[in-house]
């Protein structure tokens, strides 16, 4: 691969998982146009408060040997044409015009650096898969699934508070079956356009896992309290639920600059690192579980389902 073409991928402004499903999809765009991908999260992501401050590596490993110092060069030629080596690692507050963004020009690109700032999913990048490519026909779900296994690696600090939990916690240490649970509060109302309340098809599921597999833990995710209590009521005793010390209360996402009036204000800092280290936690953990019911429109429910090979029979996503 040559040493002089990247693609430097920035944050979008969304809440983790949001932002790792752009990272995975940016990666395999760059195995397709033999680019060096580059991870950098900076003043327009959530998880950083400064140039000079990466957010994703406060969670994860780097996806190349190269950092975002490697990419500003003067010699250097950009796309899209907004970018050069003095405002690289800026913000361009005007990029959801999409001016030069369109997928087509973006993979055709000549250019040394090309800056991905703006979310394609993997469907999108299907026809650009060519036959000697080993994302040649497969899936969507199948692709994601190899680019986590190859690209998503957590800190060491991470990795260690998850065993620590699972080491100090009896029930994730049985042999009784754990079933993991991931359900979204009120947040359901505003997103999905559906006519029934999603959340209540989750009890009957989570009865079937039971009866038919002899579950006997819950381990429960939610952004929620009033659920988080009702979870607490119907299935606390005999130790059956399971849940983290994590808080739950739901991510304010961040508005992107070029939809303001004003300074954008935003919760960072030692406290949102932390907490997100909470949601990583919680995520992997859920995925550890034998079975998973979630929510097919939440990015953490997409990413338990593609950090591992899951049986058909032992996941279920709720639309």
């Amino acid at each position: 691969m040559s040493t002089n073409r990247f693609l430097l991928i920035k944050a979008l402004g969304n809440s983790l998982w949001g932002e790792v499903d752009h990272v995975m999809c940016q990666i395999l765009a760059a195995e397709l146009t033999n680019r060096i991908p580059v991870v950098y999260w900076g003043m327009e992501s959530l998880y950083s408060g400064s140039l000079t401050t990466n957010g994703y590596e406060l969670f994860f490993e780097p996806v190349s040997e190269y950092t975002f110092h490697d990419m500003a060069r003067r010699e250097y030629t950009y796309y899209p044409p907004v970018w050069k080596v003095e405002n690289v690692l800026a913000e361009d507050t005007d990029r959801l015009r999409m001016e030069n963004r369109d997928l087509k020009s973006i993979m055709k690109s000549d250019a040394n650096v090309v800056v991905s700032d703006i979310y394609y999913p993997i469907r999108a990048l299907l026809p650009w898969i060519k036959s000697d490519h080993w994302a040649y026909g497969k899936t969507p779900h199948q692709i994601y699934r190899r680019l986590f296994d190859t690209y998503l690696k957590l800190k060491p600090e991470i990795t260690k508070e998850i065993k620590k939990f699972t080491n100090t916690n009896p029930s994730f240490r049985d042999e009784k079956p754990i079933i993991g649970v991931h359900v979204k509060g009120s947040a359901i109302v505003n997103e999905v356009a559906q006519l029934y309340d999603l959340n209540e098809f989750y009890k009957p599921n989570i009865w079937q896992f039971i009866v038919r597999y002899n579950a006997r833990h819950l381990f429960v995710i939610t952004d929620s309290n009033k659920i988080f209590n009702q979870y607490k009521k119907l299935y606390g005793k005999n130790d059956m639920l399971i849940y983290t010390d994590s808080k739950k209360v739901p991510l304010r996402e961040r508005i992107a600059t070029c939809l303001l009036d004003y300074p954008n204000k935003r919760h960072k800092g030692v406290e949102l690192v932390k907490d997100t280290i909470e949601i990583i936690k919680d995520t992997y953990l859920a995925a550890q579980c034998d079975f998973f019911i979630g929510n097919g429109y939440s990015n953490l429910s997409n990413t338990v389902m593609r950090l591992r090979d899951w049986p058909d029979t032992n996941i279920k996503l709720l639309y």
